[in-house]
C-alpha cells in the first residue's frame, strides 16, 4: 500500500486544529479556576466576613461583593482579548471567523425557512441565534431587568441616589449592574463541583451554630460599645434577624432536598446533621419570617422532589426533625434558661409550647416510620409508585384547603367577626398599621405614594432603584415619627419594594426573572440543581415580609446563579 499523501494544506488545517485545541484547553483552564475561588468565595466565606462587628457590616459586605465582581469582569474582558490575540496569533483567527460565520449561516437558515414550518422575520432570526449561541429565557430576562433598572435610574428625581442605593441599603443601579456581570461570569464560565454544595453547607452550619450559641445570648464580645437591647435582635455573623433568617432559609431548603436526594449512606447523613443545624437557626433565629420559608419548603417537596417511598420517608423525618427543634426549644425556654425568646417569645415557639403541638409530632413521626417500611419494599433508585403519585394528588387538596384555610381565617379576623377569637393572635392576623413590627404602616404610606403622588412614568418606571426611604421622608416623615418607627429606609417587602421603585415594569421583569430561573432548575435532571431552586424558593417566598440587602442578597443570587449554571450545561 502507498503512503497517506498529506499536503501543506492539510498540514496547516492539523496544526490549526491543534493550536485552537490548546488555546481552548488553556483557557479553560484558567476560567474554570478563576470561576472556582469566586464562587466558593462568595458561598463559603462571605457569609462570615465581618470587619467591625455588626457596625460597619452593610458597608462592608457591599464593597466585599463589588469591588472583587469588578476587578473580576474587568479580568475575563482582559482574558476574552487575550483569547483573540492567541486565536489570531496561532490559530489564523479561525475561532473569531467561525463564530462570525455561525451568525451568517443562522440567520441565512432562518430566512431560508417556509413560512409553514415558522414565521419569517426578526423573531424568527432571534429565536434561532439564541438556539444556536444557548441563550436562554433567564439570560433575556435579567438582562430586561437590569434594563429597566438603568431606565428607572434615568428618570429618577434622584439619579445619584437610585444609582448607588445609599438613602437605602446600598440595593440601587450599581449592586444590579454587579449582578449581572456575576450573572454571566457564572453562567458561562463556571463549573458546578459537588463538594461546592457541600462545602457550602458545612459554612452555612458554622453561621447557624454561631446563631443558636447567640439564642443562649453567648455574644463573644460582639455588642461591646452597643446597647443591650441588640443581643435580642442581632445573630451570628450576618447581623438583623430578619437578616438572618433570609440566610437559614436559603440553607434550610438546600439541606432539606438535600437529604431527600442523597443516595448513598454518608451523603445523607451529613444532609441529615445539615438539617438538623438549619432548622434549629430557623426556631432559634427568633424571626416569624421563618414560618415563610420553611412552610414553603415543606409544602413544595413532595411534589418537586419526592419520586418513591424512600424520598417521602426522608421528607417526613426532615419535617420531624424541625417540629422536634421546635418542641425542644419550647422546653429549653420554660426551664428558665435566659434566652433570646425571653423579651418577646417568637410565634415558632410559642406554638411549640400549646398541648396539641406533641400529637402533630408524633403522627408526623409515625407517616415517616410508614414511608421507611413501604421503602424497604420497593425498588427505591428506579420505582415511580402509583402511591406516591397519589400521595402527590392527595399533598395538593391538603395545600388547597390549608391556603383555603387561612384566606378564610384572614377574612374573619379583618373584618371584626367574634374579634375575641382572634384578639390573641392580633399582631399575625390582623392588618393594621401595627402590624409586622410596622410593616402594615409602611405598605400603607407606599400605596398613599402610588394612589396620590405618582405620576404615569412613576408608576410604570418606579421613582428609582433603593429610594423608598426618600419617597417616605419626603412625605410622611411626621407619619412615621408620631408612630413611633422613626423611619421607613426599605419597604420590608422585595416585591412591594420593586414595585414602587422600579414600578410595574421592574417587578414584572423581576419575577419574569424569578419565574424562569425557577421552572428551568426545577425541570433539570440534576438533583443539585433542584437543591438550589429549593433554597431560592425559601428566600423569595420569605421576601414577601423581608428586605433585600447585600448582606444576604449577594449569598441568594450566587445560589441563584449556580443553579442555573447547571441547568445550562444540560443544553446540546
Amino acid at each position: 500500500m502507498g503512503k497517506l499523501k498529506v499536503t501543506g494544506t492539510d498540514r496547516n488545517k492539523i496544526g490549526n486544529e491543534k493550536s485552537e485545541a490548546q488555546i481552548n484547553k488553556l483557557f479553560y483552564n484558567v476560567s474554570r479556576g478563576l470561576m472556582d475561588i469566586y464562587v466558593l468565595f462568595y458561598l463559603c466565606i462571605f457569609p462570615l466576613s465581618l470587619h467591625d462587628k455588626y457596625f460597619d457590616i452593610l458597608s462592608f459586605r457591599f464593597g466585599l461583593f463589588w469591588k472583587p465582581t469588578l476587578a473580576y469582569g474587568a479580568i475575563f474582558l482582559f482574558l476574552g482579548l487575550l483569547y483573540l490575540m492567541c486565536d489570531a496569533l496561532y490559530n489564523e483567527s479561525a475561532l473569531r471567523k467561525g463564530f462570525f460565520s455561525r451568525v451568517k449561516d443562522t440567520l441565512e437558515t432562518s430566512q431560508r425557512e417556509e413560512t409553514g414550518k415558522i414565521k419569517k422575520g426578526f423573531l424568527n432570526r432571534t429565536k434561532r441565534v439564541c438556539e444556536e449561541f444557548r441563550i436562554k429565557g433567564t439570560d433575556i430576562a435579567v438582562t430586561v431587568l437590569v434594563i429597566l433598572f438603568a431606565i428607572s435610574t434615568a428618570l429618577a428625581e434622584y439619579p445619584y441616589e437610585a444609582f448607588w442605593g445609599d438613602r437605602g441599603r446600598n440595593q440601587g443601579l450599581f449592586v444590579w449592574l454587579m449582578f449581572y456581570i456575576a450573572y454571566w461570569l457564572v453562567t458561562r464560565f463556571y463549573k458546578f463541583k459537588k463538594w461546592h454544595i457541600w462545602a457550602f453547607m458545612t459554612a452555612a452550619s458554622m453561621v447557624c451554630i454561631w446563631g443558636m450559641f447567640n439564642f443562649f445570648l453567648y455574644t463573644f464580645g460582639m455588642f461591646e460599645n452597643a446597647s443591650d437591647e441588640y443581643k435580642y435582635t442581632f445573630v451570628s455573623s450576618i447581623g438583623n434577624i430578619n437578616t438572618y433568617t433570609s440566610f437559614t432559609g436559603i440553607f434550610y431548603g438546600i439541606s432539606v432536598a438535600m437529604f431527600i436526594k442523597s443516595g448513598n449512606f454518608v451523603s445523607r447523613m451529613a444532609a441529615l446533621a445539615a438539617v438538623t443545624v438549619a432548622s434549629f437557626a430557623q426556631i432559634m433565629g427568633m424571626s416569624d419570617n421563618a414560618i415563610l420559608s420553611t412552610g414553603i419548603v415543606l409544602a413544595v417537596s413532595p411534589l418537586a422532589l419526592c419520586e418513591n417511598y424512600g424520598d417521602l420517608a426522608r421528607y417526613f423525618t426532615a419535617s420531624s426533625i424541625y417540629l422536634g427543634g421546635m418542641k425542644v426549644t419550647s422546653i429549653i425556654t420554660e426551664s428558665g434558661i435566659k434566652t433570646m425568646n425571653d423579651p418577646d417569645p417568637s410565634t415558632q415557639i410559642r406554638i411549640a409550647g400549646m398541648g396539641f403541638f406533641v400529637y402533630g409530632l408524633i403522627i408526623f413521626l409515625v407517616i415517616a416510620v410508614v414511608f421507611t417500611s413501604l421503602a424497604i419494599k420497593e425498588n427505591r433508585k428506579t420505582d415511580y409508585s402509583t402511591g406516591v403519585e397519589r400521595f402527590k394528588l392527595v399533598w395538593c387538596v391538603l395545600i388547597a384547603i390549608v391556603a383555603g384555610s387561612a384566606v378564610v381565617v384572614l377574612v374573619l379576623a379583618n373584618t371584626g367577626w367574634h374579634s375575641e377569637v382572634w384578639a390573641a393572635y392580633k399582631n399575625l392576623l390582623i392588618f393594621d398599621d401595627s402590624w409586622g413590627t410596622g410593616r402594615g404602616l409602611c405598605w400603607r404610606l407606599g400605596m398613599e405614594f402610588w394612589n396620590n403622588d405618582a405620576t404615569l412614568l412613576m408608576k410604570l418606571f418606579g421613582y428609582g432603584p433603593d429610594t423608598f426611604y426618600i419617597i417616605t421622608m419626603d412625605r410622611f416623615m411626621q407619619t412615621m415619627q408620631d408612630a413611633g418607627y422613626g423611619y421607613f429606609d426599605s419597604a420590608h417587602n422585595e416585591y412591594f419594594e420593586y414595585f414602587i421603585t422600579v414600578g410595574i415594569f421592574g417587578l414584572t421583569a423581576y419575577l419574569a426573572f424569578l419565574y424562569t430561573s425557577m421552572r428551568d432548575m426545577l425541570s433539570s435532571v440534576n438533583m443539585f440543581s433542584k437543591a438550589f431552586a429549593m433554597g431560592v424558593l425559601a428566600y423569595a417566598f420569605q421576601a414577601v415580609v423581608n428586605i433585600a440587602i447585600p448582606i444576604t442578597s449577594v449569598v441568594f443570587m450566587m445560589v441563584l446563579f449556580v443553579g442555573i449554571s447547571m441547568n445550562k450545561k444540560e443544553m446540546k
